[in-house]
């Protein structure tokens, strides 16, 4: 197994890249995970449980791994699968596929109206753009969907005369302001298109990391890299999320009810997922989890001691560091706390 080396990082944004197709919550640095997956050989099978907007397995197919992508949000897997189908699709095939949808948008007189609870977010000629394309959902790929989320993200916080973050959903302001979806949507697609081609087959699955070795072959992967959940209960169906189930008619309090992200089984529930981690990784897998300090009711508790104290086999290392330069620095000042995260690292051959 690699000695992986951990740098410090001077900044961590790059909204130009893929990573910034949509404003997911929470998501690792993509410099990150290109260092630490550009360090693996290639070939091996990598694994991520709690692969979000697949940030990391997304380096790793850049890097010649086999990655397989685990998440219960169905947005993330939206989100993750488009990712790496940009890889597998070129850039004028692209170009083309957006043009075509927006033309067909254009021409769409039944589409639904928005539901009110979204629609009250929107300028009303905004709204009726983005349900003219939702028609056509089923024609888009993978990579067309996810920029079709993210340019729904955009269109809210244009509505809003940029008033909202770009991660976080801020009050209404009114009048609305009309944000031209049409001409947005093919922008982020051309925007944020790796302009790569990797033909790789990758793993995706929409399901439970708590039962990995239930869909994973056992003793099969060689890495697992991830960012878990904050364990102070962050919403991953709020934000701009809501906005897509909301469109899209699907349940978040049923999506949200099979996430990790309530604080009292936080602890439990983490057990379970590094049981199941023992069980589908080699004897000699690496696990990296990164994660940081969170403050809850004036307590800041340290991520790394969270998760040493967390399974019966203690970490060979862990790695504290400061980021630089992110977009969270605004929350940190608010919250009078500074940004830093912990690396925990177990090597399986050690057990």
């Amino acid at each position: 197994m690699p000695n992986i080396k951990f740098t410090h990082l001077h900044n961590v944004n790059n909204p130009t890249s893929i990573h910034g197709i949509y404003p997911y919550r929470g998501k690792i640095s993509a410099v990150e995970a290109k260092l630490i997956c550009e360090q693996l050989p290639k070939g091996a099978n990598l694994l991520d449980p709690f692969c979000g907007s697949g940030t990391i397995i997304f380096e790793g197919m850049c890097n010649g791994l086999n990655v397989y992508g685990v998440d219960n949000n169905p947005l993330a897997i939206f989100l993750s699968k488009g990712k790496l189908d940009s890889l597998n699709s070129k850039f004028d095939e692209v170009e083309k596929e957006v043009d075509s949808i927006v033309e067909k948008a254009k021409k769409t007189t039944n589409s639904k109206p928005m539901p009110s609870k979204a629609l009250k977010h929107f300028h009303e000629d905004t709204a009726n753009e983005i349900m003219q394309t939702l028609k056509h959902i089923d024609e888009m790929s993978d990579y067309l969907k996810a920029a079709f989320f993210g340019t729904i993200a955009l269109g809210a916080r244009g509505c809003n005369h940029y008033k909202w973050t770009s991660s976080t959903v801020g009050k209404d302001i009114n009048p609305k302001r009309y944000i031209p979806f049409f001409q947005k949507f093919r922008a982020k697609v051309k925007k944020h298109h790796p302009k790569k081609y990797n033909n790789r087959r990758a793993n995706i699955f929409l399901n439970d990391s708590r039962k990995l070795s239930d869909f994973i072959k056992p003793k099969s992967i060689d890495f697992v890299f991830t960012s878990p959940p904050y364990f102070d209960g962050l919403d991953y169906t709020a934000y701009y999320g809501k906005l897509i189930y909301w469109i899209l008619e699907m349940d978040r309090v049923e999506i949200k009810k099979g996430l990790i992200q309530t604080i009292q089984p936080y602890e439990e529930d983490m057990r379970q997922v590094l049981t199941e981690i023992d069980k589908v990784t080699k004897d000699d897998a690496q696990i990296v989890f990164v994660v940081g300090d969170k403050k809850i009711r004036n307590q800041v508790i340290n991520g790394g001691d969270f998760f040493s104290n967390l399974f019966h086999h203690k970490p060979d290392q862990v790695i504290q560091r400061q980021y630089t330069n992110t977009s969270s620095q605004v929350f940190d000042k608010l919250n009078k706390t500074s940004r830093k995260e912990q690396i925990v690292i177990w090597n399986k051959k050690n057990w």
